[in-house]
């Protein structure tokens, strides 16, 4: 079984791909949209330029519903796994607990539902915005992004800072030698 970081990366994956699926189908549209052909030109060409837009609407299409199908079965190995690790309701135990009332999954039951609050009653049973009692900002506040990107522009600043000061204090002299400055090497001492 995979990682919470390995599947955190599986769903970046899956993100990416959603951008390319958008870029894919705005491909296939454009090329079925865009007109390019003067009203001056010849049957032929315009044969041949309908050949190349057919080419390339195919191109983006297959690519479009290639990736379609991907993302799909990825999202429903995570939905699987979350069903797995009872995060979420199962399809089939939402099914029966709407027909049954008295059966609680044992999402309910971690969530301290009870069968009353199936999805047909009138009460919901969603907390927190379908998350449980799953904590949003105690994952957020594990997330060290910020703060390992905040200090990495401060060493850099620092490094210039240094760089600038070392250069303004070196001087070379007419040999080509690099010498420190007299007042440099005062404030050294």
């Amino acid at each position: 079984m995979a990682s919470p970081v390995e599947k955190i990366a599986q769903l970046n994956d899956i993100d990416q791909d959603v951008a390319q699926l958008l870029h894919s189908a705005g491909l296939a549209i454009k090329t079925l949209t865009s007109s390019t052909l003067g009203t001056g030109e010849n049957s032929e060409a315009l044969d041949q330029d309908i050949g190349q837009r057919k080419d390339r609407f195919s191109a983006a299409s297959s690519q479009y519903f290639s990736l379609l199908s991907s993302i799909d079965v990825r999202l429903r190995r995570q939905i699987s796994a979350l069903e797995t690790a009872q995060i979420i309701a199962s399809e089939a135990s939402t099914k029966e607990t709407q027909s049954n009332p008295d059966a609680a999954t044992p999402l309910m039951r971690m969530l301290g539902g009870s069968p009353s609050h199936s999805l047909g009653s009138s009460k919901d049973p969603t907390t927190n915005g379908g998350l449980g009692n799953l904590d949003v900002s105690w994952l957020n506040s594990r997330n060290n992004k910020v703060e390992k990107d905040m200090q990495a522009e401060l060493w850099e600043g620092a490094h210039k800072l240094v760089q600038k000061t070392v250069e303004d204090k070196v001087v070379k002299d007419d040999s080509g030698d690099i010498t420190m400055s007299s007042e440099s090497t005062a404030s050294l001492e």
